[in-house]
This record gives C-alpha cells, structure tokens and sequence, in this order.
C-alpha cells in the first residue's frame, strides 16, 4: 500500500480530455492523457472503456463509489493500475479540452496552481459498506410502473420495432464492446462456423466483430462509440432513441449519409438490441460480453433496472449467454475424420476376415491383385 501512495504522490503531468460521459471519452484518450469525467458511481462497462484506452489517470468530479450501489468500475480502475482520483468538485470540469495539467496526489494543478482537491482512491476505499439489495431495489415496482406507460408497447408487444430483415430462423448473435466479449467470441468459432447466426454489434462490439473477421449483419447502438469502417460494414443500422427524444450518434450518421432506422426506448443499447432480436423470428439469442448477475445489474443504476429487466423478459427462454453455448456445445465430425474412420473400421473389418479361413479365401483374389500390381510397380521402377 506505501508502494502505492508514494507512487501516486509523484508529479506526473498530461493532457486533459473531459466528458460527461466516459464510453465517448474513451474513444478520444491516448495513452498519455488524463481522462476527465464527472460520474459517481462509476460502472464497470464505462471503466472498462477507459481502461481499453489506457490514460495515466482517471479524475473524477464526483465519488466514484458512494455506498449507495455496488459500483464496480472504481475496482476495474485500480486493477489496471491506473490513478483514480475521486470527488474532485465541479471546477475540474471547467478545464479545457487539452489543457497540460500536473496532477500530485490528489491535488490537479494548472499552471502551477492547484484549481482542485480530491481524494487518490485505493484498494482500502473500495471495502465500503453498501446498501444491501432491498433497498437498492426499492422503489422498483414504481419504476416499472413509469417505465410500462413509456415503453410498455415496444418492449413486450414489439410496436414500432424496427424489423431484421434475412434472418429466419437462424440464431441472433449480440456482440458488445465489453473486456470478456473478445474471448467469449473466440470460444463461439465452431458453433458459429456450423449455426451461421444472423450477427447484430452493439456499441462497441461492431470493432471487436470486425477485429474477429466477423461480418455485421447489424448494428445498434450509438454510432460514436465506433469506427466509421464500422459504420460503413453494418448491412443495416439501428438507432436507440430516449424518452428524452435524443438519438445518441445520429447526428454522425447523418453526416455520412448513412440510412438508418430507430427504436424508441429507455435503458442502454443492449437492452435496445435484445427487444429488437426479441421481436424477430430467431430461435435463440446469444449475447456475447453480455452479465447477468445481481451486482452488475445494480452495478448500472436503478434507472436501467426496468429496462434490462424487460427486455430480457422479451426475449424469454430463448436468450442465452454465450459461456453456456460454448459449454454445452458439440461440434459435428469434419468431413476428413469421417472419412478416416471408415478406412480404420474397413481395415479392422479386413484384418478380422482375414483371421478366418473363409474370409482368407474370401480375400485371396484381393491380396493377389495386390501383390500383382506392387510387383508391377517395382519392376516398372
């Protein structure tokens, strides 16, 4: 722990890029720069976004950990061994895109002066005592209630969902830009070699399946988490819009000329994913980087809390992890191994013929023809 706290007091210096939000942070952060956000309680998919891009510290304006929820992201941080800053107040906020600044502890300082304190998070910080999960989910039952009169008829009756077009009844593949999906899509080659699932990339995901070689049936999601060979390789687009009528990454696509649909909903753009396979004729869907667990659906907020809940309740039975696919999966025999097979299983049956005297005149033309034609070769030789 000393090793830490000294290391973390030494001066090191960097380049600021600040957002709101750190999914679209991480996408213009360099290895150098010091990321900028302002989120308490941070998640583990938006640290883990910061650790892909690798800055030299993460300063947050609020508490990354505030007891009320189990937030996982702070441990995600510190795990990759990047500072974590916390509860640095609202000024660091008004710095400008760029600007060098000189971070000593927990003290940023421009210029030589310091225009912010916080606290440098550490493995001690992360043992708070949190709510336990009746309260977390208190309240619930109102929120489903305000979330049904929202988007009641587009998650459970399929209303204004944008329909997937050449998919049948194939299986639907999610893939999201999360650390386990890389992984989890390696482990899915042969089942994906012999399903030909129809691939739909959420966020992210659609530069994790381009990396993968994979092709992209679909994408949903916010167009600015994503390279624009991305954008260019999805056959159809599909946009999520909020309750608060924003389309996060439509703007771009419009500045691209690219054609996309929308579907209007609350909640991320997995959930958004899930009711669109949902409402399709897939026989199952396979989410790819996608947890289920009590701490990671806390681990979003409360507000998401419906919203995931729904959707997968949309989905039903037919949605499945990609872990549990990989584990009970069995590919069939290739074309080669049969055939190898069957030479063995007529070799023994020869040999076992042979042992016998009726199979050994049985098989005596065979040999002598055999022999015949060896002979020949020889001597051709």
């Amino acid at each position: 722990m000393s090793e830490t706290l000294s290391r973390d007091a030494r001066p090191r210096s960097g380049r600021v890029r600040i957002d709101d939000r750190p999914k679209h942070l991480a996408t213009r952060l360099e290895k150098s720069d010091m990321a900028v956000i302002n989120v308490a309680d941070l998640d583990r998919d938006s640290a883990e976004a910061l650790v892909a891009a690798g800055p030299s510290a993460v300063l947050n304006a609020q508490p990354s950990l505030t007891g009320r929820t189990r937030a996982m992201g702070p441990k995600v941080i510190l795990d990759a061994g990047i500072t974590l800053v916390d509860d640095l107040g609202q000024d660091i906020m008004s710095l400008r895109e760029g600007q060098e600044v000189t971070l000593v502890g927990g003290k940023v300082l421009l210029d030589g002066t310091v225009i912010a304190t916080g606290k440098a998070v550490t493995r001690d910080d992360l043992d708070v005592e949190v709510a336990d999960s009746a309260t977390l989910f208190a309240g619930f039952e109102g929120a489903i209630e305000d979330y049904l009169a929202k988007d009641g008829a587009t998650v459970l009756r399929g209303v204004d969902v944008p329909a997937l077009p050449r998919v049948g009844d194939r299986p639907i593949v999610l893939i999201t830009g999360s650390a386990e999906a890389r992984e989890e899509l390696r482990a899915l080659a042969r089942w994906r070699a012999e399903a030909a699932p129809f691939i739909i990339a959420v966020d992210s995901g659609a530069d994790v399946a381009l990396a993968a070689h994979v092709p992209l049936d679909a994408v949903i999601g916010d167009a600015d988490l994503m390279s624009e060979k991305a954008i260019r390789s999805a056959r159809t687009f599909i946009v999520r819009v909020g309750g608060d009528g924003l389309a996060p990454g439509a703007e771009r696509l419009d500045k691209m000329g690219v054609v996309y649909e929308s579907v209007v909903m609350a909640g991320t753009s997995v959930d958004a994913a899930i009711v669109v396979a949902a409402h399709s004729s897939a026989s199952a869907i396979v989410t790819v980087g996608v947890s289920y667990g009590e701490n990671e659906l806390v681990d979003a907020g409360r507000a998401l809390v419906a919203p995931a809940f729904f959707s997968r309740l949309a989905a039903g039975s037919r949605l499945i992890g990609a872990r549990g696919v990989a584990a009970t999966f069995r590919p069939r025999p290739r074309g080669w191994t049969l055939v190898l097979l069957a030479l063995v299983a007529i070799g023994l049956m020869g040999v076992a013929l042979w042992s016998t005297p009726w199979g050994h005149d049985l098989l005596e033309p065979v040999t002598s023809l055999l022999s015949s034609l060896t002979h020949f070769a020889g001597g051709t030789l």
